[in-house]
């Protein structure tokens, strides 16, 4: 093979991907857009403006409270799992990365995971072991999903007396409960373990097979996911406190979408609320669309109107609910543009002292 062969082969990797990351951004950003037209269209425009007409104002400054608490306590927990290897990181400053985490996920495609990269872009640059900062990311996000799928599951059984049964419930009930014992089942030891020994065969016999060509990058990084999660099992004290620490974000993020329904005056109980803002939470780690636009609403109002509420209704609770996060997310992306401007300066003013200027 020629060396005008090898720099092609070698081109042709980079751009691929370029290409590839255009398109799911683009898929993304058509799924949400479009999710959201389907929702509205099919909204009447003086029921979302009765719907307006008749929230009480006076409690959504609770709900925003909620949100920035929310991701205060989210920077903690980071925190404690930094420490385990003696990263002793401000909680204020990693609620500021979390902050521009939460404008990547809303704002850049890829969802969640643009957020995840930017904080361990920052995290990684304060404590230089990023492979560490990158197992406490997998491990924040398994405990989270516990949590979730644990406080959902709990939230719909407790509802059952104050909510409509029917098919939809019920297949949503068997999901949680599924998806719960299989996140159970992957903290154990031994089933963690060869699991990631069968992502890696996987994805080694798939690319020889030529079926999918990025097959063993794949199968290697959901095997160091795997064994990310045993490495930090080995901290109980520490998966105690996380652990506690994300049900109070749980029960604080439902408690600010409660408010929004009974500022809204919604008939629906604490519990409900819980059900169905857990559910749109899984359905928003999904990459499907950018920080979870459009599907979110789309999402609310199917169990908005199986609950005997109006589409409007569940349009505006979803613009309620979220806008917190939509201004945490504004926050953030001013903080991100100050912080690469002070970056700037600090570059020049070291350039210049090593120039003897």
């Amino acid at each position: 093979m020629g060396k005008n062969d090898q720099s092609e082969k070698t081109d042709v990797g980079p751009i691929e991907k370029r290409r590839a990351f255009t398109v799911r951004s683009l898929l993304q950003v058509g799924i949400g857009l479009g999710a959201l037209a389907f929702v509205l269209l099919k909204s009447d425009a003086r029921g979302l403006l009765e719907a307006i007409k008749a929230t009480q104002v006076s409690y959504l400054p609770l709900a925003f409270i909620a949100s920035v608490l929310v991701t205060w306590l989210m920077a903690l927990r980071w925190g404690m799992i930094l420490k385990v290897r003696g990263h002793d990181i401000k909680t204020g400053r990693l609620f500021v990365y979390y902050l521009i985490g939460i404008f990547f996920s809303n704002f850049v495609p890829g969802g969640s995971v643009s957020g995840d990269v930017a904080r361990l872009i920052y995290a990684g640059r304060d404590t230089g072991d990023r492979p560490f900062v990158l197992s406490t990311l997998v491990y924040e996000r398994t405990v989270g999903l516990f949590v979730l799928l644990m406080t959902g599951l709990g939230a719909m059984l407790a509802s059952r007396s104050s909510r409509p049964s029917g098919l939809l419930i019920y297949l949503i009930e068997a999901f949680l409960a599924a998806a719960f014992t299989a996140l159970v089942l992957l903290m154990n030891k031994r089933v963690s373990s060869s699991l990631a020994r069968l992502c890696r065969w996987a994805g080694v016999k798939t690319k020889k097979e030529d079926f999918f060509p990025q097959a063993e990058r794949w199968g290697e990084a959901a095997a160091r996911t795997l064994e990310a999660i045993l490495v930090l099992r080995r901290y109980p004290g520490m998966l105690a406190a996380t652990a506690l620490v994300s049900i109070a974000i749980r029960v604080v993020w439902s408690l600010g979408c409660y408010v929004v329904a009974l500022a809204m005056g919604l008939p629906l109980g604490p519990a409900v609320i819980f059900a169905f803002i857990s559910l749109v939470d899984l359905i928003r780690l999904m990459p499907i669309s950018i920080g979870g636009l459009g599907v979110r609403e789309w999402a609310l109002v199917v169990l908005f109107t199986n609950a005997g509420l109006a589409r409007e209704q569940a349009l505006m609770f979803s613009f309620l609910a979220f806008a917190p996060v939509m201004l945490s997310a504004v926050a953030g992306g001013i903080l991100y543009i100050s912080r690469a401007g002070l970056l700037r300066t600090e570059r020049h003013v070291a350039s210049a002292k090593e120039a003897g200027v």
